[in-house]
């Protein structure tokens, strides 16, 4: 009962986190938030270049890394390995069909809405599809939201849940910033790709709960 009861619930955030999403691409759809992405984005521009040291740019490039497909791909694979290594196999099943899926539909909702990429300052790094929602913000946010409740339910250990939640929350924070600090993304590209990072991690927990319910 006590399962079924926190599946309820955390499906309940993640139709809250529809809703945000939604309210977000309506937002960006009528042109309601060009002035918060113009301003932010030039936040961090001193005229054409980036504000801060030639260093910052280079460290930005490579935290923008650790929401990269091909990095959450690798340590996936590693993780899902380690997990079925150790008779974690539920887990490790878990991990990859969250993973696997919340990217396609990262892709899927970057054809959906094919919003061009900020065209006000020149990008910091090489990119290659639409704009809204940030596949990098999206897929770090799903991919290291699953990584801390699996290691979560692994270890049952509270202080190393705690500081890995620290880390992965800085880690998916920094790489949002990342994207817009390189002139790749409108923030609120960033910010939908969060919600919807999120919101698919707490759906596919919602039905892992149903599903040990029902078993």
């Amino acid at each position: 009962m006590t399962e079924y009861v926190s599946a309820k619930r955390t499906l309940f955030l993640a139709a809250m986190g529809v809703s945000l999403f939604i309210l977000i691409a309506v937002l960006v759809n009528a042109g309601a938030t060009t002035a918060f992405d113009n301003g932010l984005l030039r936040l961090f521009r001193n005229g054409s270049e980036p504000v801060g040291p030639e260093w910052l740019t280079v460290h930005f490039r490579d935290i923008t890394t650790l929401g990269s497909n091909w990095w959450i791909i690798f340590i996936g694979i590693v993780s899902c390995l380690i997990l079925r290594n150790d008779q974690h196999t539920a887990m490790a099943g878990f991990l990859l069909l969250t993973i696997g899926s919340g990217m396609l539909m990262s892709f899927a909702l970057k054809v959906g809405f094919h919003r061009p990429r900020p065209d006000l300052v020149a990008h910091g790094t090489k990119v290659y599809t639409s704009s809204f929602p940030s596949g990098h913000a999206m897929v770090s946010a799903l991919a290291y939201s699953s990584f801390v409740y699996v290691i979560d339910r692994v270890s049952r250990n509270g202080r190393i849940s705690r500081i890995v939640i620290g880390a992965a929350a800085l880690i998916v924070l920094f790489v949002g910033i990342s994207r817009v600090f390189l002139g790749v993304h409108w923030p609120t590209d960033i910010l939908a790709g969060w919600v919807a990072g999120l919101t698919w991690f707490l759906l596919c927990c919602g039905i892992l709960k149903i599903g040990r319910q029902e078993n």
